[in-house]
C-alpha cells in the first residue's frame, strides 16, 4: 500500500472517530437535556415536601417574593368649626457631619485660591494650594450658622452655640496647623434639632438647591419623619389623646410585612381611631438572590387611602377660655387640680373639657396619674373616668324629685331644730349636720335648696321610700354611662345594698351628696334638664349632624324644671352663690357645692373639700350649662367654699363663651347693682301645684 493509500485510510478512520464522538456528545447533551426536562417536569409537577418547604414560607408565600409599603397620612381631629386640632406632617432631625463640613469648606477655599492664581497667570506647580498655604484661617461653623439662619428662624449665635458645645474649642475654626489627629477629633453626627417642622424643612430644601453642590449647606442634613402635630399646643391635648406604633402585618398571613401603622392610644385619638387609621398601600415584587426586582405580578399592588377627618363638638376658643380660666383658679388658691365641661344644653354638644392636676400637690399624688406630667396627650380624662362625691351640687336633683312625687312644695314650712338634726328609723338613728350655724333652725322648702340646708333635705328624703330615692337615682341617670364613646367612661359609685336597709343611711345621704359618687358628665347631663323643658339632651363628643341622636329623655315636668331654675336663680341672689352677682353679664342659674374629701383611710377630711359650682344661663333660654369642680383648695388662701370659688371661675367662663358664641349682652352687670326689690320677675318662686 502506497504512502497516499495509508494517508487517506488515516484520514477516514479519524473522521469516523470525529464522527462517533460528535455523534456521542451530541447524544449526551441530548440525553442531559431529555433528562433535565423530565427532573424538571418532575420537580414541578411532583414536587418533594423538601423543595416545597424550601420555596416557601410559612404562609404559602414565596420566598422571592418582597412586599413594600407606602404609608398614607391619618385622619385629621378637628373642632366644631372645622379647626385642625391634630393633623400628620413631617417632622425631621437637622445634623451636621463637621468632618465633611470643614473639608468642603477646605476645598472651596482651594478651589478659590487656584482660580486667582490662575487669573494671575501663575503656573499649574505654584497653583497647588494645601491647608498649610492658606493665608488665613476659615470659619465654617460661622457660614453655616449664617446660611441657617434664615431657613431655620433661629439666630446664627443660637446655631453657632449649638455646634460649638460639640466640637473642641480649638478646634472651632479651620486651622493651617490642623493635622490628622485634629481631623479624627471632628465629630461626625452633631444634632443641631430634632424639632424642624414641614415649613423648616422646605425652606431648607429651597436654600440647598438656591445654594448649589458647592453650597455650604451641603453639609446640614435632614433626617425626616412622620409627625402628629397639635396646632394648638397643649389646649385640648389630652381630650385629643396620644398615639403610638404598630407593626404592619399582612391582612391575609398577619406576617409582619415592614413599616409601621400609627394607633390611637387615648382620647379621641383612641376612640375614634378606626375613622382616622390610613390603610397602607403594598406592593409585592419577586426579586432575585440580590433583591433586584424581577417581576411585579399584575395583581400585587394594594392601593393604600388616607384615614377619615373627624371633627368634634368641641370649639377651640371656649376650650382655650375654659383651660385658662380654671389654670387661673387652681394656681390662685393653690389647689390639687380642678375638672370643667362645657356643654351645649340645645343639642348635648360637649363644647369644651378639661381636668388639671398641679404637679407636686398631695391630692395629684393620690390620684395618681403620673403620664399627664410627662406629656398632657396621655393624661387621664378624669371628667370621664373619675367619680367623685358631689355634695350639695347634687340636691337640686332630690329637691325637684320630691316635688314631682308630691312630697314637697316650694314654699312649704320645714320644721327644723336649731341645732343638729336626729333622723330615727325603727331602732336606727343618724345624726346630720350643716356646714354653716346659719343653715340651723326652721327653713322653707325653697330656702333649703339656696341656703343648702342639709337636714332640710333629710327631712323631706325621709317622707320617700328607698325605691323612690333609687327610682329619682336612676331617672337622672346616675346609675348608667353617659355613651359619648370613651371606652373608659365609668358610671359612679352607687350605695351597696346594705345602706339600704333603713331609712338613715343611704336615703338620708343621698339627698345632700353623700354616700354616692357621680362623674362630672353625669352631672352636667342630669342639670340640663333644668336648662330645658325637664328632658335631659343626651351628651356627644361630636357635632350633631354627623352622628344620629336618640331623643332627648322627660325625666321631671317642664313646670317643676322651670321652678327648679327659679330657685336656682335664688342661689345666686341670695344664697350661697351671691359671688357670681358681681361677675354675671348675664342672668343664670346655678347650685354650689362644698363636699368634703373622702379619706382613704376611712370617713372624711375636717379641713379638705371639693368645690364646685353648676351653672346655666341665660336664664330665660339658656344656652350653657357648666360645671366647674376646684380639688383640695388650699384653705389657708382663704376661700374653699364652692359658692366663692368654683362659681366665680364657672361664671367668667361664662361670660366669655356666651359673649363668643354670640348671645346679646350689655356688658353690665346683671345682679351686682340690683336691690333685692328690684330681682328680675323669673327669681320668684312658683308652686308646683
Amino acid at each position: 500500500m502506497t504512502m497516499q493509500e495509508r494517508s487517506k485510510d488515516g484520514s477516514k478512520t479519524r473522521a469516523r472517530g470525529i464522527t462517533l464522538g460528535a455523534r456521542i456528545l451530541v447524544g449526551s447533551i441530548a440525553f442531559a437535556i431529555i433528562g433535565t426536562t423530565a427532573r424538571v417536569y418532575q420537580l414541578k409537577a411532583y414536587p418533594s415536601p423538601q423543595l416545597v418547604s424550601s420555596m416557601r414560607r410559612e404562609s404559602g408565600r414565596p420566598v422571592q417574593e418582597r412586599t413594600s409599603v407606602a404609608s398614607h397620612p391619618r385622619g385629621a381631629v378637628l373642632d366644631s368649626r372645622g379647626r385642625p386640632l391634630a393633623v400628620d406632617t413631617v417632622g425631621g432631625t437637622l445634623f451636621i457631619d463637621v468632618r465633611d463640613l470643614y473639608r468642603d469648606a477646605l476645598a472651596r477655599a482651594i478651589a478659590a485660591e487656584k482660580k486667582v492664581r490662575r487669573t494671575s497667570d501663575e503656573t499649574s506647580e505654584r497653583g497647588a494650594i494645601t491647608l498649610a498655604s492658606l493665608d488665613h484661617d476659615l470659619d465654617p461653623i460661622g457660614e453655616l450658622a449664617a446660611a441657617l439662619e434664615a431657613p431655620l428662624g433661629m439666630s446664627r449665635s443660637e446655631i453657632a452655640a449649638l455646634v460649638f458645645a460639640r466640637v473642641p474649642e480649638d478646634l472651632r475654626t479651620l486651622r493651617r496647623t490642623m493635622n490628622e489627629d485634629d481631623w479624627q477629633r471632628l465629630k461626625r453626627y452633631v444634632v443641631l434639632t430634632k424639632d424642624l417642622d414641614e415649613v423648616q424643612i422646605d425652606a431648607l430644601a429651597n436654600a440647598k438647591r438656591e445654594g448649589g453642590p458647592s453650597s455650604i449647606l451641603r453639609g446640614a442634613h435632614v433626617e425626616t419623619r412622620p409627625e402628629r402635630v397639635l396646632p394648638y399646643g397643649a389646649t385640648a391635648a389630652a381630650l385629643i389623646g396620644f398615639t403610638g406604633f404598630d407593626v404592619q402585618r399582612d391582612p391575609v398571613t398577619k406576617e409582619a410585612i415592614g413599616g409601621e401603622r400609627v394607633r390611637g392610644l387615648s382620647g379621641v385619638e383612641s376612640s375614634a381611631d378606626k375613622r382616622l387609621a390610613s390603610t397602607a398601600g403594598q406592593t409585592a415584587a419577586i426579586v432575585d438572590s440580590s433583591g433586584s426586582v424581577m417581576a411585579v405580578p399584575a395583581s400585587s399592588h394594594v392601593p393604600g387611602s388616607a384615614g377619615d377627618d373627624v371633627r368634634l363638638s368641641i370649639d377651640i376658643v371656649i376650650q382655650e377660655i375654659v383651660e385658662r380660666r380654671i389654670k387661673e383658679t387652681v394656681t390662685k388658691s393653690n389647689a390639687g387640680g380642678a375638672r370643667c365641661i362645657v356643654v351645649d344644653v340645645d343639642n348635648g354638644e360637649i363644647l369644651a373639657a378639661y381636668d388639671t392636676l398641679r404637679a407636686g400637690s398631695s391630692y395629684a399624688m393620690a390620684v395618681q396619674d403620673k403620664l399627664a406630667a410627662t406629656d398632657p396627650r396621655l393624661a387621664r380624662l378624669r371628667w370621664v373616668t373619675d367619680p367623685f362625691e358631689p355634695g350639695s351640687i347634687f340636691k337640686p336633683f332630690v329637691w325637684a324629685w320630691s316635688i314631682e312625687l308630691g312630697k314637697a312644695r316650694p314654699n312649704e314650712t320645714i320644721h327644723l331644730p336649731d341645732g343638729p338634726l336626729t333622723v330615727v328609723d325603727g331602732r336606727a338613728r343618724r345624726t346630720i349636720r350643716e356646714a354653716h350655724s346659719s343653715s340651723y333652725g326652721t327653713k322653707s322648702w325653697h330656702d333649703c335648696l339656696t341656703k343648702s340646708v342639709n337636714a332640710g333635705m333629710a327631712t323631706v328624703a325621709m317622707r320617700m321610700t328607698n325605691d323612690q330615692m333609687k327610682s329619682c337615682i336612676s331617672t337622672f341617670g346616675f346609675d348608667k354611662t353617659t355613651g359619648i364613646g370613651f371606652k373608659s367612661e365609668t358610671r359612679g359609685i352607687l350605695p351597696p345594698k346594705d345602706e339600704w336597709t333603713n331609712k338613715t343611711r343611704a336615703l338620708t345621704s343621698v339627698s345632700f351628696g353623700q354616700g354616692i359618687a357621680v362623674t362630672p358628665l353625669q352631672l352636667v347631663h342630669a342639670f340640663t334638664a333644668f336648662c330645658r323643658d325637664g328632658s335631659m339632651v343626651p351628651l356627644s363628643i361630636v357635632p350633631l349632624g354627623t352622628r344620629t341622636l336618640s331623643g332627648s329623655q322627660l325625666v321631671v315636668s317642664e313646670k317643676v324644671a322651670m321652678t327648679t331654675r327659679e330657685v336656682m336663680q335664688d342661689v345666686i341672689t341670695d344664697g350661697t352663690g351671691k359671688k357670681l352677682k358681681n361677675i354675671l353679664v348675664y342672668s343664670g342659674f346655678g347650685k354650689s357645692g362644698t363636699a368634703q374629701l373622702v379619706n382613704p383611710k376611712g370617713g372624711y377630711f375636717q379641713d379638705r373639700y371639693m368645690a364646685s359650682f353648676l351653672l346655666g344661663a341665660p336664664f330665660e333660654r339658656p344656652e350653657l350649662a357648666i360645671l366647674v369642680t376646684i380639688e383640695d383648695p388650699d384653705k389657708s388662701k382663704g376661700v374653699t367654699g364652692g359658692g366663692a370659688l368654683a362659681g366665680p371661675c364657672a361664671a367668667e367662663i361664662m361670660n366669655e363663651a356666651l359673649e363668643y358664641i354670640g348671645v346679646p349682652t350689655k356688658g353690665e352687670l346683671v345682679y351686682g347693682e340690683k336691690k333685692a326689690s328690684d330681682k328680675p320677675a323669673t327669681g320668684r318662686v312658683a308652686s308646683a301645684n
